[in-house]
């Protein structure tokens, strides 16, 4: 199991995750947020679909005319562009899991049956999401939120940490620009 949280603000959107995980073996360290370019990709779920979507899909580069659009825009290009990729990989598969994807200062939750949900100001997948997202919904009130969004994602990670048992380890975090640059925190 695992706990991904991605958080939005002004011109960035983080996304963040423990490294633990549980299945009918116990790892501590594994890695699951993966950046293509101007994408960060991060899967909660069965592990092959969390393989497919994060290292088989190569996610184009948003078209030019679209970085300056409204979020509707965006959500239509995700839905007609994005999701025939994602459902051609997972092919006849259940797809038993959860994505957030972020690029551009964006982001976006993709659910299992691959519906298209806008993660602003924040979500989370995973065991731990239920803390998580009640961690967020308290800090999304700080006056500071568009510039420290970033900083509630670590602590809303820390909150699922203490009281989910399969949220653990280290902690990763990217942060996307709106311009297209990511940054590992």
């Amino acid at each position: 199991m695992t706990t991904i949280i991605a958080t939005v603000g002004n011109n960035t959107a983080s996304m963040t995750a423990d490294r633990g995980i549980t299945s009918d073996l116990i790892h501590p360290d594994m890695i699951k947020i993966t950046q293509q370019d101007s994408w960060i990709i991060g899967v909660a779920g069965d592990a092959r679909v969390c393989d497919q979507l994060q290292y088989l899909i190569e996610y184009p580069k948003p078209p030019q005319e679209l970085l300056s659009q409204s979020q509707e825009h965006w959500y239509k290009w995700i839905v007609t562009t994005i999701i025939p990729m994602i459902d051609d990989t997972i092919k006849d598969s259940e797809m038993e899991a959860e994505a957030l994807l972020i690029t551009h200062g964006k982001a976006f939750l993709i659910s299992e049956n691959l519906s298209v949900i806008s993660a602003t100001p924040y979500w989370a997948i995973g065991s731990g999401a239920e803390l998580a997202l009640g961690s967020l919904a308290v800090s999304a009130y700080n006056p500071d939120w568009n510039k420290n969004h970033d900083l509630a994602g670590r602590r809303a990670m820390q909150v699922a940490g203490m009281h989910d048992p399969n949220t653990r380890g280290t902690l990763d975090q990217f942060i996307s620009h709106h311009q297209g640059i990511v940054r590992r925190s």
